[in-house]
């Protein structure tokens, strides 16, 4: 997930596949001691600008995603232009976690084949890989669990 780090850029997305703009929403980041977890969301004012730069503008001299901040979670938002005579942007939302949780299950499969090969192009997924969706049962502790793939 490091490559999260800089943003979500997947320029097939914007110029072949119909997104209009890719947004990592939200990162989940855990410190170098494992002692302290912070979650940063990019809010509705921000425009759709990625919570990576956000964090970059507002500490600029302590960025955690240069400071070996670890990322356990991110959302990543992909957005459709809006329909004709509507406001509002169709979105995309791809969940994926450090170890291995990914929300692909809930889309079709020609829309997760293009997510995965997003997934693909950033590092995140090795080429041929998908990641298999499995939920987690009540109690069942989420940072005891192997990981499915490694940084």
């Amino acid at each position: 997930m490091t490559s999260v780090r800089m943003g979500f850029d997947v320029p097939q997305a914007l110029t072949t596949d119909g997104f209009m703009a890719l947004q990592v929403k939200t990162l989940t980041l855990l410190s170098p001691h494992g002692d302290l977890k912070v979650e940063c969301t990019a809010t509705a004012s921000s425009d759709q600008q990625c919570v990576t730069e956000l964090i970059a503008e507002s500490f600029p001299n302590e960025n955690p995603l240069k400071r070996n901040w670890q990322i356990n979670s991110a959302h990543i938002n992909l957005y459709y232009p809006p329909e004709p005579g509507k406001m509002r942007s169709k979105v995309i939302t791809i969940e994926i976690t450090r170890k291995g949780r990914l929300n692909l299950h809930k889309f079709d499969a020609k829309m997760q084949a293009q997510l995965e090969s997003y997934l693909v192009t950033l590092g995140i997924l090795d080429a041929g890989q998908t990641l298999s969706a499995t939920e987690q049962q009540p109690g069942e502790d989420a940072f005891q669990s192997e990981p499915a793939f490694q940084e």
